[in-house]
């Protein structure tokens, strides 16, 4: 077993590339969810102006449902990957940074970029859940109150005419 303690030999080329893809991966990741939540208010602001102007579409608002449900579904999945990316991201860097280096296992280690699923949070080893996402801080507020709203103003509109 060798060890790799010096700080300014922990992190070689090879570690570097690594850490740079996987990086590179969790930021496509964050990109997706962004792009997710702006289709969305996209194709809402659409649906209430078309359900506003044509009387005869105000159920559209309903429609609206369909998207609200399948982007957040779709927002959640990318949430999922980008968690599973950084915890395999950790988990290479408590593998570099052991006292017990172990060879055979950083050479496993760097050629795997498959997401690492976590059932729960392990602060030891610092990684996050990947499982039951749906109401995480980064998804919850927006859209169930982007839900919440469109059955609101589909009522209002239903109501209304």
């Amino acid at each position: 077993m060798a060890k790799r303690t010096d700080m300014k030999e922990t992190y070689n080329d090879d570690d570097r590339q690594y850490l740079q893809m996987m990086q590179e991966n969790i930021a496509r990741m964050a990109g997706n969810s962004a792009n997710c939540k702006t289709w969305l208010v996209t194709l809402v602001a659409a649906m209430l102006t078309a359900g506003i102007a044509v009387q005869a579409l105000s159920h559209w608002m309903l429609f609206s449902l369909l998207p609200i449900i399948v982007l957040w579904k779709l927002d959640v999945f990318y949430l999922k990957l980008e968690r599973g990316f950084r915890n395999r991201q950790r988990l290479f860097i408590n593998i570099v940074n052991t006292e017990d280096f172990n060879d055979a296992e950083y050479k496993k280690a760097l050629f795997n970029f498959k997401p690492y699923e976590c059932p729960k949070d392990d602060k030891a080893k610092g990684l996050k859940a990947t499982e039951n996402l749906d109401f995480t801080e980064s998804v919850s507020p927006f859209y169930p109150i982007l839900l919440g709203l469109a059955v609101v103003v589909s009522a209002i509109l239903l109501i209304a005419r």
